[in-house]
């Protein structure tokens, strides 16, 4: 059954080794090349919309920014890279001089699998059949060493939203939110300083929170199901919820030491492990059962917040709006957790900052999407939905709840 570990400390990131070489030159010349996307870690950033002007992105103009791109890395800032991949210690040593920068247009079906029309997706969990061509599409920069390669994958939301579509012909920008980035710190902030300036946006790192992250490992249920013979499932739980100590009157005039005078936040992560097996057994038992919300903040939007913290994405707020999708795992999970920890798992101050499965990582900034071996129609399938429901994160659609109740908004 679960197994349960306790951290001082939030628990660590999804590691990746920054030169790892990727291989994204296809084999034949007449294929269209495929941007790195399953096996690979990325991080995750947010990019409001791309001024290009009246233009569109030719390829041969994209000739033209790759260059300028190219002409930024050369000189000391590549050299910063290769002294901090050595200092690292990393397999591949220093990345070697600079062989190329591309800049390219790509269609998300050949990354992610079949094209999503024949996939008959909702539209909560990605829904293609309305969007159109230049919403399928996203670009990729490719910046290839001799002994490493690194990829910046821009993408559009995958969702069917009015905002992403609205295109002004006097000033046209492009709408490509969800940027995924695998590349070392230094470089990243390069190549979104290089964004910035060269397309007048704002580029920014998104913190998943828990609707998105519950909501991924929900839809992979849903689309790709459970492997009873896969590795075991690991969700992180963080508290924002700090404990209040009670200060003794008899011991006003005592001095206090160092150790006293520091502030006990309490608790911070747990680690709750679930045996692959059991998987099916939680997912049964949520889809007969159904905890009800009844707590002081129930309908006080600002208490909610207040205890939720600043991320919008946290809270359980969606859980009181009478969502169309179910959610059996996670209603589980939290039966299961009040029977025998006696923890409020929906309690605002409880956060899921991450799940680890056979499928994917997922984190609060980091992702990696696994596939063991050649793309099936499941995979496909979850892999759009996974996407997509990024995607909405990173637009923004919904107001926070916090003013949803509120007139004239």
């Amino acid at each position: 059954m679960a197994r349960l570990s306790a951290q001082g400390v939030a628990s660590a990131e999804v590691q990746q080794s920054p030169a790892q070489s990727l291989n994204t030159t296809s084999e034949t010349p007449n294929d269209e090349a495929v941007p790195p996307f399953f096996n690979t870690t990325f991080s995750t950033h947010r990019v409001s919309p791309m001024h290009i002007g009246k233009s569109r992105l030719t390829s041969q103009r994209l000739q033209v920014i790759a260059s300028r791109l190219r002409d930024t890395l050369v000189g000391d800032v590549v050299r910063g890279i290769q002294l901090s991949l050595e200092a690292a210690d990393t397999s591949f040593g220093q990345v070697g001089t600079l062989k190329g920068v591309r800049i390219e247009w790509f269609r998300a079906s050949t990354f992610l699998g079949e094209d999503a029309p024949d996939l008959d997706l909702d539209t909560p969990r990605g829904d293609q059949s309305d969007l159109t061509d230049d919403q399928k599409q996203g670009l990729w920069i490719s910046i290839e060493h001799e002994n490493a390669a690194y990829a910046a994958i821009l993408l559009p939301g995958l969702s069917d939203s009015s905002q992403s579509r609205q295109i002004d012909d006097q000033s046209r920008f492009l709408h490509l939110p969800l940027l995924l980035m695998r590349m070392p710190q230094q470089l990243k902030t390069v190549v979104a300083n290089w964004l910035a300036a060269s397309f007048d946006c704002r580029v920014s790192r998104i913190t998943m929170g828990t609707k998105t992250i519950l909501g991924v490992w929900e839809s992979w249920i849903e689309n790709e199901g459970l492997n009873d013979r896969g590795i075991d499932f690991t969700i992180t739980l963080a508290f924002n919820v700090s404990l209040q100590t009670s200060e003794d009157p008899t011991a006003i005039d005592k001095p206090q030491t160092q150790e006293e005078t520091m502030p006990n936040p309490g608790l911070r992560s747990l680690d709750i492990t679930i045996s692959a097996q059991d998987l099916r057994r939680f997912v049964r038992a949520g889809e007969k059962s159904h905890i009800p919300v009844d707590a002081s903040w129930q309908g006080d939007a600002r208490e909610r917040r207040r205890l939720a913290g600043g991320n919008t994405d946290d809270g359980w707020a969606w859980r009181t709006k009478g969502r169309s999708e179910t959610s059996p795992f996670t209603e589980a999970l939290g039966l299961y957790l009040h029977h025998h920890l006696a923890l409020d798992l929906f309690h605002p101050g409880v956060h899921v900052t991450q799940i680890s499965c056979a499928g994917f990582v997922l984190g609060q900034s980091r992702l990696k999407i696994i596939m063991p071996g050649e793309i099936s129609q499941s995979l496909s399938r979850a892999a759009w939905s996974f996407v997509a429901q990024l995607g909405q994160r990173v637009q923004g659609e919904q107001l926070p709840q916090v003013f949803a109740n509120q007139p004239g908004v």
